[in-house]
C-alpha cells in the first residue's frame, strides 16, 4: 500500500509504516501508540497527508483489537480528511467512529464538522444536538453550533410548486324530444349553447359523483379522503381520556438526582464548575511521581506542571450524572543514574473523560540522541508499559476516582 514511490514523502516513517503486524501483545501495543503519536505530531504540524496515512497504519494495526481506540484513530483521520477537503471520506470516518463508541462526543463533532463541508447544515445541527447531550459544556462544539445555526438560516430551500387550483367543470346537454332527422339539422346551433353553459366551480362543495381523493360523509359533507371520523365503536375503545385531577401529588413526584441541587426536582439541565478544583488536583498528584527506570539503574521522577488549560465540569443531564474534564499540560520529569542527570518533558496533548484512562502524550527529549541516558528517559516517558507511566496512570486513576466522589 506504501510501497514504491508512493513511500517516498513518509520514508522518515518506515520503520513503523512497513513490516508485518507484531503478534507479541506489547509490541503491538506500543506500535499503535507510536502510530498515534506521530500521526498526532503530523496533524499538529499541518501534514495533513502524513498524518492521514499514518492513522490508517494504526487503523489497519489495531484491526485486531478494534474495541481498544479504534474510534480515536477514526476521529483523527476524519480531521486529517476533512483538513484535506476529502468531506466525504471525512463523514464515512465520523460515522465509523461513532458506530464503535455512541459516547465518544467528538466523534459527532468530527461528524458535524464534514457535514458542514459537504454544505449539510440541518443535518449537522442534528449531530451536534447528540454532542452537546454528551458534553453540555464542551465549547468548541457549543461555538460550531451557533455557526451552523446561522450557515442553516441561509440555506437555499427548494421552492415549493404552487398547488394546483382546484377546478370542476360542470356540462349540461339539454334533453331533445325532436327526430333525428331535426337533431342533426340544429346540431352547428346547439355545439356553441352547450359551451356557453359549460360552468367552472371553485367551491368543493359543488363536487358531484365521485372524485378521487374525496369522500361524502353520512351527512352529506365532503371531505378529503384522508379525514379520519370517529365512529361510536371507536369512541367506546378509546374510552375516557380526558384530563384527570391528581389527588395524590407524591405518586407522581419526580425524584431528583442524587448529587444535583435540591431545588432541581424535574431533573432540567444542570451544570457545577469544576475546573478550579481539578486543576489544583491534578498538580498535585502528577508531581513527585518517582519509579525505576526499569531497564537499568536509575530512577524517572516527574517535577512540576506547566501550560494547564482546560476545564472541569459535572453536569445533570436527562437524569443522569455527567463527570466532564479536558486537559493540556507539560510535565517536566528527569532521570538520575549515579552523579548524571537529564531532563525531558512529558506533554499531555488530550487528557480528557473521552478518552478512558488511554490519554494522548508526546515525550520530548532534547538529549535523546547525544546521550543513552537521554534515549532511555524518552523510552520511559514514551512507553505506556514503562514503571514510571504505569504509576502516572494509576494517579491519574485516583483524580478520576475521587472526582467521581462529587
Amino acid at each position: 500500500m506504501f510501497g514504491g514511490d508512493a513511500a517516498l514523502p513518509f520514508s522518515r516513517h518506515s520503520d513503523v509504516l512497513h513490516g508485518p503486524v507484531p503478534t507479541d501483545p506489547t509490541e503491538l501495543e506500543n506500535l499503535v501508540a507510536e502510530l498515534k503519536r506521530r500521526g498526532n505530531a503530523a496533524f499538529q504540524q499541518k501534514a495533513l497527508e502524513e498524518a492521514e496515512v499514518l492513522y490508517s497504519r494504526a487503523i489497519t494495526v489495531n484491526e485486531s483489537d478494534p474495541l481498544r481506540n479504534q474510534h480515536i484513530f477514526f476521529a483523527n483521520r476524519s480531521a486529517a480528511r476533512s483538513s484535506m477537503g476529502k468531506a466525504a471520506l471525512a463523514l464515512e470516518d465520523a460515522e465509523a467512529c461513532v458506530a464503535l463508541d455512541a459516547t465518544y462526543a467528538k466523534g459527532f463533532f468530527r461528524q458535524a464538522q464534514a457535514l458542514v463541508k459537504l454544505g449539510r447544515f440541518k443535518e449537522a445541527l442534528v449531530v451536534l444536538e447528540s454532542a452537546k447531550a454528551l458534553e453540555p459544556s464542551n465549547k468548541s462544539v457549543t461555538t460550531l453550533y451557533a455557526k451552523v445555526q446561522e450557515m442553516a438560516k441561509k440555506e437555499k430551500e427548494a421552492p415549493a410548486a404552487p398547488a394546483p387550483k382546484k377546478v370542476v367543470t360542470r356540462v349540461e346537454v339539454a334533453q331533445s324530444s325532436s327526430s333525428t332527422s331535426s337533431s342533426s339539422t340544429k346540431t352547428p346551433a346547439a355545439a356553441p349553447a352547450a359551451a356557453a353553459s359549460s360552468t367552472v366551480v371553485d367551491d368543493d362543495a359543488e363536487i358531484v359523483g365521485h372524485v378521487r381523493g374525496y369522500k361524502k360523509l353520512a351527512d352529506g359533507r365532503v371531505t378529503t379522503f384522508f379525514n379520519n371520523e370517529l365512529t361510536e365503536e371507536a369512541k367506546q375503545l378509546i374510552g375516557d381520556i380526558a384530563p384527570k385531577k391528581v389527588e395524590d401529588p407524591n405518586k407522581v413526584q419526580i425524584k431528583s438526582v442524587d448529587g444535583g441541587s435540591a431545588w432541581n426536582q424535574g431533573n432540567t439541565f444542570e451544570e457545577k464548575d469544576m475546573t478550579s478544583w481539578a486543576k489544583a488536583k491534578l498538580e498535585k498528584i502528577v508531581s513527585g511521581v518517582s519509579a525505576p527506570l526499569g531497564t537499568g539503574e536509575g530512577v524517572v521522577t516527574s517535577l512540576e506542571v506547566s501550560d494547564l488549560e482546560g476545564d472541569a465540569s459535572i453536569a445533570v443531564v436527562r437524569g443522569a450524572k455527567r463527570y466532564i474534564f479536558d486537559f493540556t499540560f507539560t510535565l517536566a520529569c528527569t532521570l538520575k543514574q549515579g552523579e548524571n542527570s537529564v531532563t525531558g518533558e512529558l506533554k499531555f496533548l488530550d487528557l480528557s473523560s473521552d478518552c478512558g484512562g488511554d490519554y494522548d502524550v508526546e515525550a520530548v527529549v532534547p538529549s535523546r540522541y547525544q546521550s543513552e541516558s537521554g534515549k532511555a528517559l524518552r523510552a520511559a516517558l514514551n512507553s505506556s508499559s514503562s514503571p514510571f507511566r504505569k504509576e502516572l496512570t494509576a494517579q491519574l486513576a485516583t483524580f478520576v476516582e475521587e472526582y467521581h466522589t462529587f
